[in-house]
């Protein structure tokens, strides 16, 4: 039976999306297979976000422009900012709509008086409903995304206001061939509510909203006020059921959280107050600041993205309030970690002021900051006041009253071990996604077809949690990425992106060090195979003065270390090709430089070939033996000038460079692991073998003598060449044997990715480089001459096999699961 198809879809690229991730994986337990559709860029066009397959769309025309906003409102908008610093209250914005309309009247019979005198050769002009008039953007990604979302064949969508009209058409679709296709609206947002000046937006998602919502399957909402309104206000035969933005509870443990006093240089018992939202006039911190002058010793973290009007509004207030030195911007936490973040804070504040939704909010930050166990002071907004009284976790002050802010919180700092008392194991239970799991199911459910529910497959969500992490680790350095930000260590690693080991090394070491942010880069080049990368720059950005001139500035802002891969530059083409050419200036910036290589690229093939009797470059005259000879000898000397350290991924490259120190290969032995047990199945094992260069491995060697075996019904070979990383995996992961190289003397990624696996590999270790590693190297010794013995004496020894596939994934996890790569790196680093 066919399992039933779940999609969800947002207008955004999902990469951060959260409440998208949680919906997502609910399906995913109640048995679904889920597809989350977004749009926009900035990440890959498909892959993979919290374990779950995501597809983005983009639009295939430019939007086009959106109605423009009065003069009358431009110019009290202009007034309000330049005199108050704000934006108009609403009493003011409806008193600029009334004089819209007015006007608009006017100028429509002024307009029409004309026609009559004149009349305009007439114009083709689409008949427009008014939002899409005002919203030009939704009919856009409704046009885009509704070729992905009928080839998924969706058996239920997941959407928010944004895609009604795409929900509802897609389900029409299917509808009219005889399969329904449940719509679910999840109505995440009061769009009546809304906090924006602009009028399309005030005004064009409740008509939206308004002609859609009837025609939805069922909806969602995160909290009481808002599900009985809409109950109210579109005569629902059912009252919402209530989905709140609660973060996840069960996300696997780590050893070292990053909180947010990794990112502040204040006494670990120094009381600190903490806002983790949006930054704008109406979220109140200004009068937060304000209040500090009459709370002795309190601090102040803000949550923020980038400098503003408004941020350097609050600095100037900090300072004029002689505070500066306890208001602190910090960045956001990556989307599933807020709560860890949060921990380390001595309470949470709301500052809200009563504009747009804010009455009814139930922010993520609420249930964000319970799950932290963080006593709670909020503004006295309808919704989050009657919670935190009811519960008794917090402290209510009056909005806009800075005096009532520093009241508040000095009672709340005198009576701390009574609010966080109240925040028990079986609140914060409450306050977590798996306490609404069942409801995102049960909605969903009730909505699909009875066949298609036959299908369902349940499953536990120990892959994507796990997945969750590994992507956390990786926002970490974008979120981090601003000149407000106090100075901390950071790490930047490039430009060649090896087997995708800047990224790997990079979120390693800050899964260790949580105080350090580290980031992969990669000049993108034409190859087949690419890896994960923080930020890939193609060659006009790389020799653009611009780019290079924004780089710069972030290097010298933010940047205490660099990691050379491949002896190539770093900063674009600014000071030539090599990293010797900016090495001065990296010194001069107080920058320091350490070079990485990887094998070929120091690799010295004359002196390989005297070492090794099998070795690949044993003709100097072979067009690629000559090609990394020459390149070898012409960057060699400026390598061992080089006055900062010098790393290698492989221990055989200390033959070249003897000083240099080990940077181990990571792999995510999490994700290269198996169940299966070497040998233990039934049939003929299987063998696999998918050199990166076959000649350099020796392939055609393995080839010959492994499809012998195979005839002769002994081994199955699995020899496949083009596989995605997804592909390797599933296939490796099937095999009992995997082959790594037999001409260079050392193993690479693909031998620690088969060992975390638990496999039995087989390859040529030079005893020099067995030498250099503390313990036994379980790789199985062999060369051509002697690879059909060394297979049959695996074949017939099970009790062997056992033994090396638990000390092969002990090895991989002992030097390649991160942890010893992030010790060299925070070595390298001072941390």
């Amino acid at each position: 039976m066919q399992q039933p198809h779940a999609v969800i879809a947002l207008p955004n690229n999902i990469e951060i999306d959260a409440r998208a991730h949680r919906n997502g994986l609910a399906l995913l337990a109640a048995g679904y297979k889920v597809t989350m559709v977004g749009f926009g860029g900035g990440i890959p066009p498909r892959g993979m976000i919290a374990g779950m397959p995501y597809v983005l769309c983009t639009p295939s025309a430019p939007v086009p422009a959106k109605k423009p906003l009065s003069l009358v409102y431009r110019g009290v908008r202009k007034a309000f900012h330049v005199t108050a610093h704000r934006r108009p209250p609403q009493q003011v914005l409806k008193g600029v709509a009334r004089i819209d309309e007015v006007t608009g009247v006017v100028a429509e019979k002024a307009r029409h008086l004309k026609d009559k005198v004149l009349p305009p050769p007439p114009e083709p002009k689409p008949d427009l409903k008014f939002w899409e008039e005002a919203l030009p953007q939704v009919p856009v990604m409704t046009r885009a995304m509704k070729p992905t979302l009928i080839e998924l064949q969706p058996d239920v969508i997941v959407t928010d206001v944004h895609l009604l009209p795409l929900a509802t058409e897609v389900a029409a679709h299917f509808r009219a061939q005889g399969h329904r296709t449940g719509v679910v609206y999840d109505a995440r947002e009061y769009v009546y509510g809304l906090a924006s000046e602009d009028p399309n937006v005030t005004e064009g998602f409740p008509a939206l909203e308004a002609e859609y919502i009837g025609s939805c399957d069922a909806t969602v909402t995160v909290c009481e006020p808002i599900a009985d309104f809409l109950a109210e206000k579109y005569n629902l035969p059912v009252t919402p059921q209530l989905v709140p933005n609660a973060p996840i509870n069960g996300l696997p443990p780590v050893e070292h959280p990053m909180t947010i006093r990794d990112f502040l240089r204040i006494d670990a018992d120094a009381p600190l107050l903490v806002y983790a939202g949006g930054l704008s006039y109406h979220r109140g911190v200004h009068d937060v600041v304000e209040a500090l002058a009459k709370l002795a010793g309190v601090h102040l973290a803000i949550g923020a993205r980038r400098g503003s009007s408004y941020v350097l509004e609050l600095e100037e207030l900090a300072e004029k309030h002689g505070v500066r030195d306890r208001v602190h911007f910090v960045p956001f936490a990556p989307t599933h970690e807020v709560a860890e973040y949060l921990a380390s804070a001595t309470a949470a504040i709301f500052p809200f002021l009563p504009v747009g939704n804010h009455n009814w909010a139930a922010p993520n930050k609420y249930y964000e900051s319970v799950q932290a166990r963080l006593p709670i002071l909020t503004s006295n907004m309808d919704w989050l006041s009657e919670r935190i009284t009811t519960l008794g976790i917090g402290e209510v002050f009056e909005h806009s009253n800075p005096d009532s802010i520093a009241e508040a919180t000095t009672t709340l700092l005198a009576n701390l071990d009574d609010y966080r008392a109240r925040i028990t194991d079986e609140l914060v239970e409450e306050h977590s996604f798996e306490r609404f799991l069942p409801t995102v199911q049960e909605v969903c459910l009730d909505v699909t077809a009875a066949r298609a529910k036959e299908g369902l497959r349940p499953s536990a969500l120990g892959d994507q949690l796990s997945a969750i992490r590994r992507d956390m680790l990786s926002q970490r350095a974008s979120l981090a990425d601003s000149e407000i930000f106090e100075p901390r260590p950071w790490l930047r690693v490039g430009c060649a992106n090896t087997g995708g080991q800047p990224r790997m090394w990079s979120t390693s070491l800050m899964r260790e060090h949580p105080e350090a942010i580290a980031e992969s880069v990669w000049l993108v080049r034409d190859q087949a195979f690419t890896f994960p990368v923080d930020q890939s720059v193609t060659y006009q950005q790389w020799v653009s003065p611009a780019w290079q001139r924004q780089l710069v500035r972030k290097l010298e802002n933010r940047v205490t270390h660099v990691l050379t891969e491949s002896a190539r530059a770093m900063v674009g083409a600014k000071f030539g090709k090599f990293f010797h050419d900016e090495a001065a200036w990296f010194k001069e910036a107080g920058i320091r430089q350490g070079l990485v290589f990887h094998g070929s690229d120091i690799r010295n093939p004359r002196l390989h070939a005297a070492q090794e009797p099998d070795s690949p470059f044993a003709d100097p005259d072979d067009e690629l033996t000559a090609t990394l000879q020459s390149q070898v000898e012409a960057i060699m000397p400026h390598v061992l000038a080089f006055e900062g350290p010098v790393f290698v991924t492989t221990n055989d490259l200390l033959d070249y460079l003897p000083e240099a120190t080990w940077l181990p290969i990571v792999v995510d032995t999490d994700a290269w692991s198996s169940d299966i047990e070497p040998l233990a199945g039934d049939g003929a094992p299987k063998v696999f073998h998918v050199p990166s260069r076959g000649s350099m491995k020796g392939s055609d060697d393995v080839d010959l003598i492994c499809q012998k075996l195979q005839a002769e019904g002994r081994i199955r070979y699995v020899r496949e060449e083009g596989l995605t990383r997804e592909q390797m995996r599933e296939r490796m992961m099937a095999c009992d044997i995997v082959i790594d190289q037999l001409r260079l003397g050392d193993y690479g990624i693909t031998a620690v990715e088969a060992m975390s696996g638990g496999k039995v590999v087989i390859g040529h270790v030079a005893d020099r480089v067995r030498a250099r590693i503390d313990g036994n190297v379980p790789i199985v010794e062999a060369s051509w001459h002697n690879l059909r013995e060394v297979l049959e004496a695996v074949l017939e020894n099970r009790e062997t096999v056992a033994a090396l596939s638990r000390a092969g994934r002990e090895y991989a996890v002992r030097w390649h699961d991160g942890r010893a790569s992030a010790q060299v790196l925070a070595e390298f680093m001072g941390l």
